[in-house]
């Protein structure tokens, strides 16, 4: 390791906990901005095509979500085990451990873009959109499904980079790929030049093609650090190892998104206007979850180090400042959502029952949205950073499940229409958040080990 790893790894074990945390998730939260903010623009340029394609996309998107989520098998036990490693001054481990991590991610990927590619057009027929959504959502998914595999390898060396404490080059690599993401998307929605209009499948090829980008970048720079041994050298993380931390992680995401499949499906009983207004108030909610994802990167390598080198109470300090934190900053953020609520959905569609839903959407959930972001913090970057995974699946699955009943009991059967739905999601955020802290506040996760 250079002797600037080796300051950062001893700055991460002495420099005050607020201060490291900063360091390390700043670039975080750039990044994860960036990764949204290309979202949010195809969303825009979408919502230019119409709200049926709109709506096809915002309600197919479940299931990249859902695959995406089992990354977590992977990802997971990458940042535990390499973090920890480094806190051990075991190198040679983390750098064999970084090579098993790439090749049991490419593999994973490869595996599910078969599994899935059949499955498409099935789930999708069963939402029930109309003929221009459903048509929008399959063009998409089609692309996005058979890209999977290169979108495992790219998160997987994001993970491998911020695990060895450098959370820089990810901020740069997704700036780049993100711009060619700004450019590329309305020339190939739109067929602007001499390329044809793709629509829906403009913006998943411009999606795939700069993932692609930014694993080559990736992979340069991991190589140029030194990062990366294919040969063993003894104590690395076994196969089953990864699988057991990462699955409660990577189900409970997977079931998430494919909840929203079934949340989906009572939506859509109100019409387009519903779904687009769910899909806009799902991106005005990502720019929180942009920092909270952020700060929780950087904590799960903090809390690694430092657990690795037996400090658990400075890990804990740590993770009790980042909670505040982001706490402070999202009440601020959720106060102006509720507040410019019509203008920021109409800046997607200004369609009247478009805007007048989501406006809705968001008065409705934003309210709450300090305490999910909280949920983030703990599950993702303490929980994570500790190897203790299980409550993802155990305590949070369950809460989400109870979404799908919840939503069309209020919705449907109690007569509160698309308002059902949205204080479904309100409800189980407040209780799953609370429940987390409940569980940070008991500390078993300090005594996890890898």
């Amino acid at each position: 390791m250079t002797s600037r790893s080796r300051l950062s790894t001893a700055a991460l074990l002495s420099a005050s906990p607020a201060r490291s945390l900063l360091t390390l998730s700043l670039p975080v939260i750039g990044l994860n901005i960036l990764r949204a903010g290309h979202n949010i623009i195809d969303v825009f340029w979408l919502g230019r095509l119409g709200k049926d394609h709109l709506a096809g996309v915002s309600a197919s998107v479940f299931l990249v979500w859902a695959v995406h989520s089992l990354v977590a098998l992977v990802t997971v036990g990458t940042v535990a085990g390499v973090s920890r490693n480094i806190g051990e001054h075991r190198l040679e481990t983390a750098r064999s451990n970084t090579w098993r991590s790439l090749r049991l991610a490419l593999v994973i990927g490869v595996l599910l873009t078969f599994a899935v590619l059949p499955l498409i057009k099935p789930l999708v027929g069963m939402i029930g959109l109309a003929p221009v959504a459903y048509g929008a959502g399959m063009d998409y998914l089609r692309i996005m499904m058979a890209s999977v595999s290169i979108g495992y390898v790219l998160f997987t060396l994001q993970a491998v980079t911020i695990a060895w404490g450098d959370t820089r080059t990810p901020l740069l690599i997704f700036t780049l790929t993100s711009a060619f993401n700004v450019v590329a998307s309305p020339v190939l929605i739109f067929g602007l030049g001499p390329f044809p209009r793709l629509e829906t499948r403009g913006a998943a090829l411009a999606t795939a093609a700069s993932y692609g980008i930014g694993c080559g970048l990736f992979i340069a720079a991991i190589l140029r650090k030194g990062w990366i041994r294919r040969k063993a050298v003894g104590g690395e993380i076994p196969l089953r190892r990864y699988l057991s931390l990462g699955y409660p992680v990577a189900l409970s995401g997977m079931c998430f998104s494919i909840i929203y499949y079934f949340i989906a499906q009572t939506t859509a009983v109100f019409g387009s206007d519903a779904v687009g207004a769910m899909g806009i108030g799902h991106k005005v909610e990502t720019l929180a979850y942009c920092m909270a994802r952020g700060v929780a990167a950087g904590l799960s390598t903090f809390v690694g180090h430092n657990l690795g080198a037996g400090r658990p109470d400075r890990a804990r300090a740590g993770a009790r400042a980042a909670m505040w934190g982001v706490a402070l900053v999202s009440a601020a953020y959720a106060l102006a959502a509720i507040l410019l609520a019509p203008r920021i959905v109409a800046l997607f569609n200004d369609a009247p029952g478009l805007v007048a839903e989501g406006t809705r959407y968001l008065r409705i959930v934003m309210p709450v949205e300090c305490l999910q972001i909280v949920l983030i913090v703990i599950e993702v970057g303490v929980f994570a950073g500790a190897g203790y995974t299980r409550p993802s699946f155990t305590v949070s699955l369950p809460i989400t499940l109870a979404r799908i009943p919840l939503a069309r009991l209020l919705a449907i059967h109690l007569g509160l229409g698309a308002a059902g739905v949205w204080l479904t999601i309100a409800i189980t955020m407040t209780v799953n958040s609370l429940v987390f802290m409940a569980l940070f506040r008991r500390r078993r996760w300090m005594d996890t080990s890898i």
